[in-house]
């Protein structure tokens, strides 16, 4: 498809879909240009759920905001936090919904296909307070870019490559998630992939879909301590392997960014600069199209074995990971040496730590604006 060509999903014109596409499309020249241009991911919805009441079951997690309706106002307001902190993209509160804590196929269809909803309902509740907004308006502002990301996380449990279902399962279960996703959401977003393997079967269902609800894929993965996969794959062997097989197999997804999310930010620093070390792979990478994204957790170590439903509390968040620290000691690094676009943050990273990272990218005229 070229970028020049506008897609209909659903019977109707989604603009927003190839705005998308051309914005990414920009940050690619913009990275081609040795200029570095990010867009704001938000930060971590479930935790965010919990801070604002909503119980912390330990089965399904974020997935209570979806199963009891008396919580999707909250939801849609964590959503609403994050745009208004700056996020260029929110993610779908569809994480959670997965068989491996007991959800059926029409129980995924429905509350994944609710988390969408609640999504885009978010958006538009942005975007016509800030369109209404006078004092917006008569400065003269620009309209800040707005998409949704449709989660798709493990289906089992998080960081644990040994505990993923067999591919053909797995990818028809992300299959059924996305056509569930399709109609609300700009892009698909596969997250906290702790190996290849796993991400494989997202890359499967993705570009096993029609037409119609095909949209771009953004893939991202948790690392353990030392910046490589959690099966242990050394990280730059796996990106080689996930590209060799969306290359050969799954050309039909169209792949836009690799991510790494939902670990500790030194990883993600370690696992940037084996990428930056790596003149090969940063070629195969540029080549290929594909943007570098990061959002890390605020969470402490967490151990291999680690089981959802077996821990008995939420695990404890770091002290060291303000707004401010966050910045000077990753994120800036991050953006500025390892030229990573997509920035956000994971469990434990609040709206204040976006509303900081936007002030300060506007500060070094480091974002959106330029994309115009």
């Amino acid at each position: 498809m070229e970028d020049t060509e506008k897609s209909t999903f659903g019977g109707r014109d989604d603009m927003c879909y190839y705005t998308l596409r051309q914005t990414l499309t920009n940050l690619r020249k913009m990275n081609n240009r040795q200029r570095r241009v990010a867009l704001l991911l938000d930060g971590g919805t479930g935790e965010e759920l919990f801070r604002r009441n909503v119980p912390d079951d330990r089965k399904i997690w974020s997935a209570t905001a979806l199963v009891h309706p008396e919580y999707h106002d909250i939801l849609e307001q964590v959503h609403v936090s994050f745009l208004q902190s700056g996020s260029n993209f929110i993610t779908t509160n569809s994480y959670g919904v997965v068989p491996g804590v007991g959800f059926n196929e029409q129980e995924i269809e429905c509350y994944t296909n609710q988390a969408g909803v609640i999504a885009r309902q978010a958006v538009t509740k942005f975007m016509s307070s800030t369109r209404s907004d006078n004092n917006f308006n008569d400065r003269g502002m620009q309209q800040q870019q707005v998409f949704v990301l449709g989660s798709l996380g493990p289906l089992v449990e998080s960081y644990r490559p040994d505990l993923i279902l067999p591919h053909p399962e797995g990818s028809k279960v992300y299959r059924q998630m996305c056509q569930s996703l399709a109609p609300h959401v700009d892009a698909f977003l596969g997250e906290t992939m702790s190996s290849v393997a796993e991400s494989l079967q997202v890359l499967d269902a993705v570009a096993s879909l029609g037409p119609q609800e095909q949209r771009p894929l953004f893939i991202s993965y948790t690392l353990d301590s030392k910046g490589n996969f959690r099966d242990g794959k050394e990280l730059p062997i796996g990106i080689r392997e996930m590209l060799d097989h969306w290359k050969s197999k799954y050309r039909q997804a169209e792949v836009s960014a690799v991510l790494f999310n939902c670990c500790l930010p030194e990883a993600i620093t370690m696992a940037l600069q084996r990428i930056r070390s790596d003149k090969d792979l940063v070629s195969l990478l540029n080549e290929s199209g594909i943007l570098l994204g990061a959002y890390a957790n605020r969470l402490t170590h967490i151990d291999a074995g680690w089981s959802l439903q077996e821990s008995e509390s939420p695990q404890s968040l770091r002290e060291d990971l303000d707004e401010e620290q966050y910045w000077e000691d990753f994120v800036s690094r991050w953006i500025n040496e390892h030229g990573v676009q997509l920035i956000g943050g994971c469990c434990g990273i609040r709206p204040s730590h976006i509303a900081h990272i936007r002030n300060k990218l506007r500060d070094s005229e480091l974002h959106e604006s330029e994309l115009s």
